[in-house]
């Protein structure tokens, strides 16, 4: 007759002994070779996992580039709603602070010559807007004038046109001492400025007020550099727009007084 614990006992002596063998390491050509048997069947079982999940993690993958897309998407008109929100402010205060009437207009397209420098308005003259009228940006610095119209849509020179010419003079100040003349490329110059009236880098350059329809004291641009000797009657300098044509998205249309109804 079997004692019923006879099987637990030769079992655990065999685990003992294989345990042992395995210590000494006289296991490890037999474990080896089960290894090398074994290992090609894992390889193919995990391939076959792999197989299953690409489909799913495809998709995964694809929704959270779509979610990101979205994401992206709605941040970049989030940002320009608060770009054109801050223009529109800028502009109101503007017109508010001067008491100047106004038509405000969107730039719906600019020059693609870099040698010229015109923008187009969805404003004209059913809007009331008039050849040589001043156009400024939201914070009150002239960039150039009226300089053709339709029914709906006007074209503004800027100032770093070739044809652009407007009367200067220092800011807050109502002398006439010059006359900013386009270049092209984005620049402008302040030409025939007396040798007498002083002029300086940095200084900033505005309008003279002196034309109909362009009032004074509207910023226009710095100066980089005077140039002209001593000896000479009249001196240069080379200016910076204040205003960059590609900032540009809104405009205001100044209204003269003598224009209002």
């Amino acid at each position: 007759m079997q004692l019923p614990w006879i099987k637990p006992v030769i079992g655990a002596a065999i685990l003992a002994i294989l345990l042992l063998l395995h210590i000494v390491g006289f296991l490890i050509p037999i474990e080896n070779g089960i290894r090398t048997l074994v290992l090609p069947f894992a390889h193919v079982g995990s391939r076959i996992g792999n197989l299953w999940s690409i489909p799913e993690n495809k998709s995964q993958i694809q929704q959270c580039e779509d979610r990101l897309s979205f994401v992206t998407v709605d941040y970049i008109k989030l940002q320009t709603l608060q770009e054109e929100n801050k223009m529109l402010r800028e502009n109101a205060k503007f017109l508010t602070d001067t008491g100047y009437a106004a038509v405000s207009a969107r730039v719906i397209a600019r020059s693609s010559d870099l040698s010229r420098a015109h923008i187009l308005i969805d404003r004209g003259s059913v809007d009331k807007v008039e050849l040589g009228m001043a156009v400024v940006s939201g914070n009150g610095i002239y960039v150039g004038k009226i300089s053709s119209l339709r029914d709906h849509v006007s074209t503004v020179t800027l100032i770093a046109d070739p044809d652009s010419r407007v009367a200067a003079a220092p800011i807050s100040g109502n002398k006439l001492f010059g006359l900013v003349v386009g270049e092209g490329s984005g620049v402008a110059r302040l030409t025939l400025v007396p040798q007498s009236d002083s002029l300086q880098v940095n200084d900033i350059i505005a309008t003279a007020g002196t034309e109909e329809k362009i009032p004074p004291n509207l910023a226009i641009a710095i100066v980089n550099e005077v140039e002209g000797k001593s000896t000479d009657p009249f001196k240069t300098a080379s200016l910076e727009p204040l205003a960059r044509p590609e900032s540009l998205q809104f405009v205001s249309v100044l209204v003269p007084s003598v224009l209002r109804p």
